[in-house]
C-alpha cells in the first residue's frame, strides 16, 4: 500500500488515473482487483463497503486520500 500511495502522489487526480494505479498494482503483484480495492477502501474510509473505491478517492481528493493512507499505514507499522 505504501508503494501505491507513492504512485498516487504523482498522478493527475482523476478517477481513471486512480484506477490505472490500482490496476498496475494488481498486475505487479499478481493479485485480483478486490485484493487491492478492499484493503484500500478500509484504509481510507474505515468501511468495507463503499461505492467504487476509485470514485471515493477521487471525491475525497488527493491530499486527503494520501493523508489517510499514510496515517493508517504508519499506525499499522507501529
Amino acid at each position: 500500500m505504501a508503494e501505491m500511495a507513492d504512485q498516487l502522489a504523482v498522478i493527475e487526480w482523476t478517477r481513471e488515473a486512480i484506477h490505472d494505479v490500482m490496476k498496475s498494482t494488481v498486475a505487479a503483484h499478481g493479485l485480483k482487483f478486490p485484493k487491492v480495492a478492499m484493503p484500500l477502501r478500509i484504509l481510507v474510509t474505515g468501511e468495507p463497503q463503499t461505492p467504487s473505491v476509485d470514485a471515493v478517492l477521487a471525491l475525497l481528493g488527493k491530499e486527503e486520500t494520501l493523508r489517510r493512507m499514510r496515517h493508517q499505514l504508519a499506525r499499522i507499522a507501529a
